[in-house]
């Protein structure tokens, strides 16, 4: 079957690898959809970030080239020996924390926070830009009915939200700004609305996602090329700042807008990759007593939080698609387009078959 395979920066080849078959303790899943991750496009452009690429990958034992895709949705056509909790014909999606399950972070029920921690899609052992893929059945999440196969690929992104806003303390009556209208700062919108939020202002210059931030329920948009979006949040939450910003846009000056716009005692959460190095003057932490923080995918529980959210149809998610294409045009429509000129693209799916 054909395979799109991380070879290096800038290097995505679509290569024939032999179909997987699961092992002990592994499903086979036939892919509906998946998703390009901003995670990917930084690989790609930036990389090598999470991709092991001449040391084996310890729970993997693979480097590259790797399969790519860790978002995507599909339904389960085998199961390898030991696994009864996933049965054939189940649609499912996966989350993507692959882990030791022994270690102190693990014990403490924190799988993203792994001494060895991997990412199925990026760290080996298979990946959902193929049409079928293999993984550990506890990485499988069953999706309902109502929740469709594109929106059930972006799940993921979803549940990464769901984590960044558990990080910062958001619930009722909370205040949020959000930096960046992509998958990543979209999804952390609707998880702050989900999970209670009076506010949440998003700050996103281009226009397609902007209207996408409205359409999942942003209380205000602010275009950062022509909004002072400091002096913004400080006017829509009566001069006292939010309660939290989220920084999902990894741009030069985001960072010092999230932290001139939290409350005293507020709370940054970096939810981004970040392929450079950014400034901080530490001093301004002295007047505030600002909490920064970062936040790495999610746990089991909080993808479960995102099934039901999906599940509830209170958000448009479907709408955040922009397009769907063939894995023959993942390179030159999918990558090369969304690591060069974005535009208004939000989330690209791709139909493995």
């Amino acid at each position: 079957m054909k395979a799109l395979q991380y070879h290096g920066r800038g290097d995505i080849r679509l290569n024939d690898v032999p179909e997987p078959e699961p092992g002990p303790g592994e499903v086979k899943v036939a892919i509906a959809a998946a998703g390009i991750c901003g995670s990917d496009i930084h690989e790609y452009r930036g990389g090598p970030i999470a991709v092991p690429m001449t040391d084996a990958h310890p729970l993997t034992g693979e480097h590259a080239p790797v399969t790519l895709g860790h978002e995507f949705a599909g339904t389960v056509v085998a199961v390898g020996e030991g696994v009864t909790d996933v049965q054939v014909g189940q649609r499912v999606a996966a989350s993507a924390v692959v882990r030791c399950g022994t270690c102190p972070s693990c014990a403490q029920g924190l799988p993203q926070l792994c001494a060895t921690l991997g990412f199925h899609g990026l760290s080996g052992g298979g990946g959902a830009f193929a049409a079928f893929d293999t993984f550990p059945a506890y990485l499988a999440h069953a999706l309902p009915d109502s929740v469709s196969d594109q929106v059930g690929a972006m799940l993921e992104p979803l549940a990464t939200g769901v984590h960044a806003v558990g990080r910062a303390g958001i619930g009722p009556g909370s205040t949020a700004l959000i930096l960046g209208g992509g998958p990543i700062g979209l999804m952390t919108a609707v998880a702050a609305q989900a999970a209670g939020a009076e506010q949440v202002i998003v700050s996103e210059p281009a226009a397609g996602r902007a209207k996408a931030a409205e359409r999942v329920g942003a209380t205000t948009v602010l275009d950062p090329r022509s909004d002072d979006v400091v002096a913004a949040v400080r006017d829509l939450t009566g001069g006292r700042g939010v309660d939290a910003a989220f920084d999902a846009a990894a741009v030069a000056t985001s960072f010092d807008t999230a932290l001139g716009s939290v409350r005293p005692r507020g709370t940054l959460v970096n939810v981004a990759v970040w392929e450079q190095p950014t400034p901080l003057n530490p001093t301004a932490l002295l007047f505030t007593e600002a909490t920064i923080t970062g936040a790495l995918a999610y746990t089991d529980a909080e993808f479960e939080r995102a099934v039901e959210i999906a599940a509830t149809g209170a958000h448009d998610l479907a709408s955040l698609v922009s397009r769907e294409i063939s894995l023959d045009d993942a390179v030159t429509e999918g990558f090369d387009r969304l690591a060069t000129d974005p535009g208004d693209d939000i989330k690209v799916l791709v139909r493995p078959s």
